[in-house]
């Protein structure tokens, strides 16, 4: 007898259909519905091959942060080979607040509020999307230091937080509250004069040394 859970099932990248079945249940019906038994109805796979390959669900989540990484990342970097280096900074926030027509944002942005709510209770989880904001603060901090030089460290690192802040918000009421997209050209524009704020004024309070640091 074959007792290999994977012996009935030839296709090569089972891990990905999983990953992307969880993210249409987390997109369309919340993470009240995430089990085993729902994801693997929803990819059409017994339940004892998604334990094979996650053998629970934190290890599911922690996977599903990284994948939904790389989907934001193929559609980031496929728009910024057709961008000369001074629009960079204008393409990645028109990206970010759904403002790019030709590379839209992938539609999976409720797996996202999802995610950070199974993290209350998942260390694992919390600690993967804290290095994945971090590091895409990293890099609207470079975009920043490159579109306007005349701006200190401390100015690009608090604007790269509050960025990334806004843009999490943003998300969290057009996409799970269901807020008119319309937002998002004031939510934009909000970025856009909290910018220029940086430029034409000097700060009137000291900064915060390390914005993106954490407790414990």
């Amino acid at each position: 007898m074959n007792t290999d859970p994977n012996a009935d099932d030839p296709t090569p990248d089972k891990k990905t259909q999983i990953l992307k079945a969880a993210t249409r249940l987390l997109t369309t019906q919340g993470l009240q519905v995430v089990s085993f038994e729902s994801i693997a109805n929803e990819a059409g796979l017994s339940r004892q091959l998604v334990r094979y390959y996650y053998p629970d669900l934190d290890a599911l989540m922690v996977e599903l942060c990284g994948h939904l990484q790389q989907v934001y990342q193929d559609a980031l970097v496929a728009g910024i080979v057709e961008v000369r280096q001074v629009e960079r900074l204008k393409f990645f926030l028109d990206f970010l607040f759904g403002l790019s027509e030709d590379h839209p944002m992938p539609d999976n942005l409720e797996a996202y509020d999802a995610l950070f709510a199974y993290a209350v209770g998942s260390a694992s989880l919390k600690e993967r999307l804290c290095d994945k904001y971090k590091t895409l603060g990293q890099v609207i901090l470079h975009e920043l230091a490159i579109t306007h030089p005349e701006l200190d460290d401390a100015a690009c690192n608090e604007l790269s937080f509050l960025v990334v802040s806004m843009m999490h918000a943003h998300w969290s009421y057009v996409a799970t509250l269901g807020f008119s997209p319309d937002h998002n050209r004031l939510a934009r524009r909000a970025i856009d004069r909290l910018i220029a704020s940086y430029i034409n004024e000097a700060p009137t309070v000291p900064s915060i040394e390390k914005p993106w640091s954490r407790d414990g």
